[in-house]
């Protein structure tokens, strides 16, 4: 098997829940103590990616985040998280100054409410994201 191979199936692999793309007006909102809001990028049981604006804070790498669901004022409070990954975006435009980041958090321990409720953001404000094969 070639190596590239085997490293791109070890990192499927490590996925323990299938990901979704989070529809429009799907926000992560960090806090209380950044309150930064990030738009949505994608979804899982076991954590989220979301896009935000780059500025001089940066959020910890453990904390709690609020889902909101914009189209019908949904909202999930005080998820537990663990930052996985926090990288700067590339600029779509040469001339903007304008910086994002994109942030990968991994849930905490849910409650079975909020398990539940991520279950039904799952089920009505997602689409399938095709694994590479």
């Amino acid at each position: 098997m070639h190596p590239a191979a085997g490293q791109q199936m070890n990192q499927i692999e490590r996925r323990k829940h299938k990901r979704f793309k989070a529809a429009q007006g799907a926000y992560a909102v960090l806090g209380p103590e950044t309150s930064k809001l990030g738009q949505i990028k994608d979804i899982s049981l076991g954590g989220l990616a979301f896009k935000y604006l780059a500025d001089e804070a940066r959020p910890n790498s453990a904390g709690e985040l609020d889902i909101i669901i914009r189209q019908n004022s949904y909202c999930i409070r005080n998820i537990p998280i663990q930052t996985v990954s926090d990288v700067e975006l590339a600029r779509e435009n040469a001339f903007s100054t304008i910086r994002l980041r994109q942030q990968g958090v991994q849930f905490g321990k849910l409650t079975s409410d909020q398990t539940s409720q991520l279950e039904f953001i799952l089920k009505h404000h997602t689409s399938w994201i095709e694994e590479p094969s």
